[in-house]
C-alpha cells in the first residue's frame, strides 16, 4: 500500500515517520480562512476535508492502493481560533491570552483509501482530537524569553510543546502529540476502524 502524507509540516513528517518508515509527502493548497460563526471544532474538522478533497483532485490515476493522510490543528479558547502569528506583536498577544490558562489543541485528521484509479471509489473518514493544555503564569519578560528561545512564527498559538515546552506549559490532559500536531494515538484509531494494520503499512510498493 502506498502512503501519502498531504502536510508541509516537518513535526507531522517526523511523527509519522515514528510507525511508517516510507510515505510520499504532498502539500495541500487551501484557504484555511475561519468562515464567521464556524466553531473550532467544525473549522478544523473542515479544512482537513478540504485538504484532502485537494490532493484527491491532484492525483494521477494509478494502479496502487494508497491510503492518504490529511491533519489540521489549532489552538483554541474562548472559542477563540489562534492560528499562526504575522509577527512578534501577533505573538505575543496570542501567546498572553494563554497564559495561566487552559486551552485546548484540536487536530481534526481525514483518512482516505483509494484503489489506484480516479474513478474507483473511496473510503473516507474524519475523526478529531481534543487535548486540553494549561500554561503556568509567567511574567511578560518570561514570555519574550520563551518567545526569543523557539521558532514561533509557524506555530499555532505562537508555542511548541517540543520546543522548551517546558518554560511554558504546566500541564496537558490527553494526546502529548497531538499537542506537536499529529496525534498518533487517533491515528491507530482511525486505521483500525478501516482494518489498516501494522504489515500492511510496512508493506514496499
Amino acid at each position: 500500500m502506498k502512503i501519502i502524507l498531504a502536510s508541509a509540516s516537518p513535526r507531522r513528517r517526523q511523527l509519522l515517520s515514528l510507525i511508517i518508515p516510507r510515505f510520499d509527502v504532498l502539500v495541500p493548497l487551501v484557504d484555511e480562512t475561519h468562515t464567521p460563526g464556524e466553531g473550532p471544532m467544525d473549522f478544523t474538522e473542515r479544512v482537513s476535508r478540504e485538504k484532502m478533497d485537494y490532493i484527491l483532485g491532484s492525483l494521477e490515476p494509478g494502479k496502487d492502493r494508497e491510503l492518504i493522510i490529511t491533519s489540521d490543528t489549532i489552538v483554541t479558547i474562548d472559542d477563540l481560533i489562534l492560528g499562526k502569528p504575522s509577527d512578534f506583536t501577533d505573538a505575543m498577544r496570542k501567546i498572553s491570552l494563554l497564559n495561566g490558562r487552559t486551552h485546548r489543541v484540536v487536530t481534526g485528521m481525514t483518512l482516505c483509501v483509494r484503489n489506484g484509479a480516479v474513478q474507483d471509489p473511496v473510503t473516507m473518514l474524519t475523526a478529531l482530537e481534543a487535548t486540553e493544555v494549561t500554561f503556568k503564569n509567567l511574567s511578560r519578560d518570561g514570555l519574550k524569553e520563551y518567545l526569543d528561545s523557539i521558532e514561533y512564527m509557524d506555530k499555532a498559538g505562537a508555542y511548541a510543546f517540543q520546543e522548551n515546552g517546558r518554560m511554558i506549559v504546566e500541564s496537558f490532559r490527553g494526546s502529548v502529540t497531538n499537542v506537536i500536531g499529529f496525534p498518533l494515538r487517533l491515528l491507530f484509531r482511525m486505521l483500525h476502524e478501516l482494518d489498516i494494520t501494522g504489515p500492511v503499512l510496512l508493506q514496499e510498493d
